[in-house]
């Protein structure tokens, strides 16, 4: 279905509320504290809570508290702390990242639902959202976890802490004086608080301020019940009389009464009516947060495990996987790879450097696998000495089928080696492998002793049709480059010399220095007091021969240097003592065109995100970015960055070509770390992001990301409103938006998702003109039994001959009974009541001789019940009634005449409240309010015999004096 681009704006809308998504966005100040700042920091306390009860083996115990409250909390000093070593925490951070997109993703998918936020007094409806998440996540960790369900848990459990946050900033359970978390929100064992009925006013107006601020400092009138404010979208759509706003000027019902609100999501005034409280809020929304991964009774960590949380978190390291062509030519090949790789990890084993497991992926034709995972270099030698080479006569081969796997089966960021000598037969999935690169952060290293790409014999070189770019010789070289890994072309009888390049694999920190295109015979790059290693590589571009030498700052070539590969046209140094810092060089022999790449180990180092702006919001994209469309880049120091400047951002292209340069606006975030945020539109098809700037030291520092930016002339939008929930053995329809940004192209589309639940597409391809849309749309069958909770991503392609992008979407099933929910309030019902308070026996002075009582039962349909009084608690007594039903109470009340009043609220296990009134006092209080420009009042009372009564309030400062 072809839609006009105009209808793009009308796709979203709506403006969302409550902790504020991230610092990108803008509007607030650095110190206040977002929806990333609480969850990095809560994920942070709980992951430093289980490392100090799981030290390392030989390691020493670590007290409570020791690394959960150091100062200041970050990933990389608490990885440094933890391993006693420069260990990189960016596994770790993918994960974390993950749980932040899913965060962040409720303003996109979720708006509009006011379940997701606690807003309108659906705090029934928020709790039960959230525990429906907690289950489909508890359920896609049950059994096998893979890396897709992995993904699909850190989404979902993004969500759920995203619904878990808001109850503090949207909620008056600060404004109650409430200084712990709410347990019943993550354990419903726990009691449930009372929340406001329909009928109970809960808010009175707010003070205006002349500048349009509102003064909102007591304006709720219920301090034993809860409630929050309304907030108007698809799911609220008014805002009753008598109840609190959430205010702020986003807010479009502040300014009718009760006016403005009670939210809490920043310290900003105009954006929070309850901006005092915002710090308090954000800390207990931290504390929530740690608390839902390892606090007692029913955490995370207590219902999956150890292991699961591990992986969830990405606390075990790499992979160092191999896949390995096992056709008959390949004998010598393996032989080689074995004798190599396995001298390299005896001399790293032990190290913090070496990897968590080893993986072994053997494919063929049209065999593939099976996958061996083992933490042993003795058994990993066993299985390469176990693969049985057999056929190959021809070509190609199933590479891509094993690469596949491989990423599957890997750790995330990982390093991973292809070893083959023939094409891929399997090239159609050179898609689905570049989507897995881009989720796992994975390094394909490509190894090829030959090349065929056609039925011919074997070891015969030729040009490959295959890369989907053709400024590559293949698509091994394509997609080395595009996950930033190496790309080796050798001959089977020098296959030993380019092997040294899995050394730099082994590295726990590693970091680029920089990457730059050499014309001449001189190159300068900066080493800065961080750096414990370096690495340097030099390709001529022309495969000519060429010698080469490293000099230190004072001109001094560096003599300790080893050799890592060292080919006539392509050399690899690495230098681990380094005794001066600063500027240092590498000069070649002869002058001519190289590409240069500075490696090196140093925690200090950045990532980054590119963004777009969504709704008020700037939030990260999904898929790639359009050549040419303007993105926000917010990038984000790691390690020791205290002192640093981060100067300049560089976009250099894949050969190491300069193509621009924008200067940085440094900030920071609630937790001091150092974020720099730019405006960049990307022209190239990849571009790599170099930062330059000043280390903590004062020295010139640059660092590359080894992540390069792919842009694509397509994008693909998620479409607004649309709940990607199914029942047990019910259909889904989920659609997308393709869009053309590039030339009139003819375009195929393909669905898949991790669980198979995938039942149809439509359409599977169209020609789209110049900015052309079309709707592209996916039926899905959730199947198991009806009580079974599932999370899958669904992911949308669309590829042309010269463009390709991809969309993912979270698919749940959902139990029909999870969705059920308890909103009906208890009843009760008046049994017996006696008031003989009347006329003026309750402002006589022997009142307190005359009793009123009354009698009444109160009953819910679900759950027991909890009746309170907010008068004299203890002249209450309740008890069951004698019947079967034990959620029957019968309770008696008794007060004298001095208080002809109470207030009953009946409550049962949800939260749910009933509440009735008796109020015989003559004449009925009123309450009278002043604005703060008066804090003055004296009150006179008399009766109809003139006698007087008078109190005064007085707040003035200073007081006036009397002459």
């Amino acid at each position: 279905m072809l839609l006009p681009r105009e209808l793009l704006v009308f796709l979203w809308a709506g403006t969302v509320a409550g902790f504020r998504p991230n610092h990108e966005s803008g509007g607030i100040a650095p110190s206040d504290f977002t929806d990333t700042d609480i969850t990095e920091v809560g994920v942070l306390r709980a992951v430093a809570w289980y490392m100090e009860r799981n030290p390392l083996p030989g390691k020493p115990t670590m007290a409570p508290g020791e690394l959960e409250f150091m100062k200041p909390l970050n990933a990389s000093g608490l990885f440094k702390a933890y391993f006693q070593a420069d260990v990189s925490p960016n596994r770790f951070g993918k994960a974390l990242k993950e749980i932040i997109d899913g965060n962040n993703q409720v303003e996109i998918y979720h708006a509009e639902d006011s379940s997701f936020f606690f807003h309108c007094e659906d705090i029934g409806k928020s709790i039960q959202q959230l525990r429906v998440l907690q289950d489909s996540v508890l359920s896609g960790l049950k059994g096998p976890v893979t890396s897709a369900a992995l993904d699909s848990a850190r989404l979902s459990t993004g969500k759920a802490l995203h619904i878990l946050q808001k109850f503090y900033s949207n909620t008056n359970w600060i404004e109650l004086g409430n200084t712990n978390p709410y347990k019943y929100l993550l354990n419903g064992t726990y009691p449930a608080f009372p929340v406001a009925p329909v009928s109970k006013t809960t808010c009175t107006d707010c003070t205006k301020e002349s500048s349009g601020r509102y003064l909102c400092q007591g304006n709720i009138l219920v301090d034993d019940l809860l409630t929050s404010g309304y907030k108007l979208s698809a799911t609220c759509k008014t805002k009753p009389q008598g109840k609190c706003g959430h205010g702020g000027r986003n807010d479009v019902t502040q300014n009718y009464p009760p006016t403005g609100g009670i939210n809490k999501e920043t310290s900003d005034p105009l954006l929070s009516p309850h901006y005092r409280w915002h710090k308090k809020a954000a800390e207990l929304a931290i504390q929530a947060t740690r608390d839902f991964f390892v606090g007692s009774g029913s955490s995370f960590l207590e219902l999956v495990g150890q292991d699961v949380f591990q992986r969830f978190f990405n606390l075990e390291g790499y992979s160092l996987t191999f896949a390995i062509d096992t056709t008959g030519s390949m004998a010598n090949d393996i032989q080689q790879v074995k004798e190599v790789s396995i001298k390299l990890l005896r001399k790293y084993s032990g190290s913090p450097d070496a990897p968590y497991n080893f993986i072994l992926v053997p494919f063929n034709d049209p065999d593939v696998g099976p996958v061996h995972v083992t933490h042993s270099v003795d058994t990993f030698e066993s299985l390469i000495s176990g693969l049985t080479v057999a056929g190959g006569g021809d070509c190609p081969e199933m590479s891509l089928t094993g690469l596949k796997l491989a990423l599957q089966e890997s750790m995330p960021r990982s390093k991973i080696f292809i070893f083959t000598d023939a094409g891929a037969k399997d090239a159609s999935l050179l898609d689905e492998v570049k989507v897995l690169i881009d989720s796992s952060k994975s390094e394909v290293n490509s190894a090829l002793t030959g090349y065929c790409s056609s039925r011919k014999r074997r070891g015969t070189v030729e040009e490959s049709p295959e890369a989907s770019n053709r400024r590559y010789s293949n698509l091994y070289e394509e997609l080395a480059a595009y996950s930033g890994g190496y790309y080796m072309m050798t001959s089977k009888s020098e296959l030993t010399q380019v092997l040294g390049i899995m050394e730099l694999s082994l590295n726990a920190a590693p970091v680029k220095v920089t990457r730059a295109r050499l014309r001449g015979t001189r190159f300068s790059f900066p080493v800065d007091e961080t750096l414990t290693e370096i690495t340097v590589s030099v390709k001529s571009t022309s495969s000519s021969r060429f010698s080469m030498s490293v000099l230190q700052p004072s001109g001094a070539q560096v003599t300790s240097t080893e050799t890592v590969i060292n080919r006539e046209s392509y050399k690899v140094v690495k230098v681990s003592r380094i005794d001066q810092r600063g500027a240092w060089s590498v000069t070649v022999s002869p002058s001519g065109s190289y590409e240069v790449e500075i490696g090196g180990k140093s925690l200090f180092d950045f990532s980054y995100q590119v963004m777009q702006q969504w709704n008020e919001y700037v939030l990260p994209i999904q898929g790639r970015p359009v050549k040419g469309s303007n993105y926000t880049v917010s990038l984000k120091m790691a390690g020791e960055s205290e002192g640093a400047q981060v100067q300049r951002l560089v976009s250099v292209s894949e050969e190491g070509d300069s193509m621009g340069s924008i200067a940085l606006n440094q900030t920071s975030d609630a937790t001091g770390n150092l974020l720099a945020i730019a405006p960049l539109s990307f022209q190239a098809a990849t571009t790599l992001l170099l930062v330059e700037g000043l280390s903590p030291g004062g020295l010139n520092f640059s660092r590359v990301n080894p992540d390069p930016v792919s842009t694509e002339s397509v994008k693909i939008v998620p479409i607004a409103g649309q709940n990607g929930t199914m029942p047990p053995g019910g259909l889904l329809e989920l659609s997308v938006l393709v869009v053309n940004d590039g030339s009139e192209a003819s375009f195929s589309f393909n669905i898949w998702d991790d669980l198979g639940f995938l039942q149809s597409f439509r359409p599977s391809g169209g020609v789209l003109n110049p900015g052309g849309t079309l709707i592209l749309t996916a039926t899905f069958l959730a199947t198991g039994d009806n009580s079974s909770f599932a999370s899958s991503i669904a992911t949308f392609t669309a590829r042309s001959s010269s463009a390709q992008n991809y969309l993912k979407l979270p698919i749940t099933v959902i139990p029909e009974t999870a969705l059920e929910i308890d909103e009906i309030p208890p009843v009760h019902r008046l049994l017996n009541f006696y008031m003989p308070c009347v006329g003026q026996i309750q402002h006589q002075a022997d009142c307190s001789r005359h009793i009123w009582n009354m009698r009444f039962s109160a009953k819910d349909a679900h759950s027991a019940v909890t009746v309170r009084i907010n008068t004299d608690p203890s002249r209450l007594s309740c008890r069951p009634r004698r019947t079967k039903d034990s959620k029957d109470v019968i309770c008696q009340y008794d007060a004298n005449c001095c208080s002809p009043y109470a207030e009953v609220l009946i409550s049962d296990e949800n939260g749910n409240t009933d509440s009735f009134t008796v109020d015989y006092r003559r004449p009925r209080p009123t309450v009278a309010y002043a604005n703060c420009c008066s804090p003055y009042a004296e009150v006179l009372i008399s009766d109809e015999n003139g006698n007087t009564d008078s109190f005064t309030v007085d707040y003035r400062r200073p007081r006036p004096t009397v002459a």
